[in-house]
């Protein structure tokens, strides 16, 4: 199955699952360095779903991972049965599995909840403006400087608050127009509607 294909039975599982909940497709954070295929706020829980599909490498899923445990509470890898085992051994126990097939999501493993997120990590994904609120005053030059001072000078839980309400403000209209405007027949111009393009293609930050 396609990408595309496997985001739609993602969202068809979660309106059956849940009756309310905000998605977002292609959600960058880390300073736009990485990007969750579906991201999942639901209970004030932000899950992370990384999308493996049978014809898809496993080569880099640990390092991509280990990156959505500094930021979300939950994570779980998608795949199909094809490379279910791959899947299995390239990822830690602690991070959860949904099998794809042509009949729908099935659970396969749960997820830990991660807990030891990153500071930086969580500011990351606010708006300059947001950040400028934050530092009161202060004046510094970059967004990466304003992240570090308002990464120090806040609680780790104000953060991860923070981010979570951002996240709703982010995708929380466009998943309501989704779900007001179709049923469980979800077509990718439904996808679209959840998806937030970044401005430029994703680069590695120099520091």
């Amino acid at each position: 199955m396609t990408e595309l294909q496997i985001k739609i039975l993602l969202v068809k599982y979660f309106l059956k699952k849940y009756e309310d909940f905000v998605v977002g497709s292609e959600f960058s954070f880390q300073f736009g360095e990485r990007r969750a295929d579906l991201a999942l706020l639901n209970f004030g829980y932000l899950t992370a779903f990384e999308i493996k599909g049978a014809r898809d490498t496993v080569s880099r899923l640990g390092y991509q991972i280990e990156s959505y445990k500094k930021f979300f509470d939950f994570c779980f890898v998608v795949c199909e049965q094809n490379n279910l085992a791959d899947v299995r051994d390239a990822i830690p126990k602690e991070v959860g599995i949904l099998l794809a097939d042509c009949n729908g999501i099935k659970h396969i493993r749960q997820s830990k909840c991660f807990k030891r997120h990153d500071k930086l990590i969580l500011t990351s994904v606010l708006s300059v403006q947001k950040l400028n609120v934050l530092a009161k005053g202060t004046y510094l030059r970059s967004k990466h400087d304003l992240c570090k001072f308002i990464s120090k000078n806040n609680s780790l839980e104000f953060l991860r608050k923070l981010s979570r309400d951002d996240f709703i403000e982010k995708y929380g209209m466009v998943s309501r127009l989704m779900k007001q405007e179709t049923t469980l027949s979800l077509t990718s111009d439904d996808i679209y509607t959840i998806t937030k393009k970044a401005p430029s293609p994703l680069k590695k930050r120099i520091t």
